[in-house]
């Protein structure tokens, strides 16, 4: 039986190195209008569904706006879980795409600004807005449950999966997306493009057996902990 092991690749919400993005520290918006005191706005519903799928398309352009000084910028991942979207540099889209992650996402490009519409870095990027969710490639095995006094009174959990494993190890896609709060805001591979992934600017990796320790203390797991795998 093939054993290969499955990572992801998830930030913590702060203390992240030189040249990432923290969480709550950026902006997606679909407009600029000089002419507005609030000059960066999104008009669009096209990150929202209802019944029948997305309201809008996914505009070509989007603005990514950050505080941050031009230059410094390097990442090559940020997820926007909360609007649906993973946002990549050109290097990470090419090797997406070379593993297979094809026809499962609408893309836009990204301009990524300053307040004042000033461009902050010469990288490429790309907003992924996913379609298609890899939940049924996988056996999730036995979940370890977390459930708050409050969750208990609604009936919810939420649950993490050490040895979760892919159904069918033919296939020939090495990243997926999962549509779970657990596991939404990550991207999932396998150790076959580890190394590459790690070439990478700064990735933030787990082993998914490790990332299910880590999930309910994530404060406690700073970039650079003891669990994280560097290159």
């Amino acid at each position: 039986m093939n054993t290969e092991e499955l990572y992801i690749w998830n930030y913590g919400i702060d203390k992240l190195p030189k040249g990432l993005l923290e969480f709550g520290r950026s902006d997606v918006c679909d407009t600029y209008d000089e002419s507005k005191r609030q000059k960066f706005q999104n008009h669009g519903q096209w990150m929202w569904k209802n019944k029948n799928g997305w309201r809008e398309n996914l505009p070509p352009v989007l603005y990514l706006v950050c505080n941050k000084k031009p230059g410094i910028l390097q990442f090559d991942f940020l997820d926007k879980y909360s609007i649906k979207l993973k946002i990549v540099s050109e290097e990470f889209l090419s090797l997406l795409q070379e593993n297979g992650f094809i026809d499962k996402y609408d893309i836009a490009t990204i301009k990524v600004v300053n307040k004042k519409n000033e461009s902050l870095t010469d990288k490429k990027y790309y907003a992924l807005r996913i379609n298609h969710y890899d939940n049924d490639s996988f056996h999730f095995g036995k979940g370890i449950t977390y459930q708050s006094d409050f969750q208990k009174k609604l009936g919810t959990c939420f649950t993490v999966y050490p040895d979760m494993k892919l159904k069918d190890n033919s296939i020939k896609q090495n990243f997926f997306v999962l549509n779970s709060i657990e596991y939404g805001d990550g991207i999932i591979f396998r150790e076959r493009v580890l190394d590459k992934v790690l070439n990478l600017y700064k990735p933030e990796i787990y082993k998914l057996s490790d990332y299910s320790k880590i999930w309910n203390k994530r404060g406690c797991y700073l970039y650079g902990n003891e669990l994280m795998i560097v290159k």
